[in-house]
């Protein structure tokens, strides 16, 4: 059964992801280590902050390495669309 936390109704990440973006991605990884809930209503939209806590629900913590390349994993997805 899929996981509600896990799904979005919309994607609003930049294209372009910059620097800003990144650190975005990785508070949001640090959020779901700490084990912050996000609110319902944070589900529905698609930000690299709350992809970022939505990866880091799934491999919990792990090493910066790690989480920079599934950043460029995800910024290469992204642009293939």
């Amino acid at each position: 059964m899929p996981d509600d936390r896990l799904s979005y109704s919309t994607d609003i990440r930049n294209e372009d992801p910059t620097s800003d973006h990144q650190g975005a991605f990785k508070r949001g990884w640090r959020d779901a280590d700490k084990g912050e809930e996000y609110i319902e209503d944070m589900h529905e939209e698609l930000t690299w902050h709350n992809l970022g806590w939505r990866l880091g629900v799934l491999f919990g913590e792990t090493s910066d390495e790690l989480k920079q390349e599934l950043f460029e994993w995800c910024k290469a997805q992204q642009n293939k669309r």
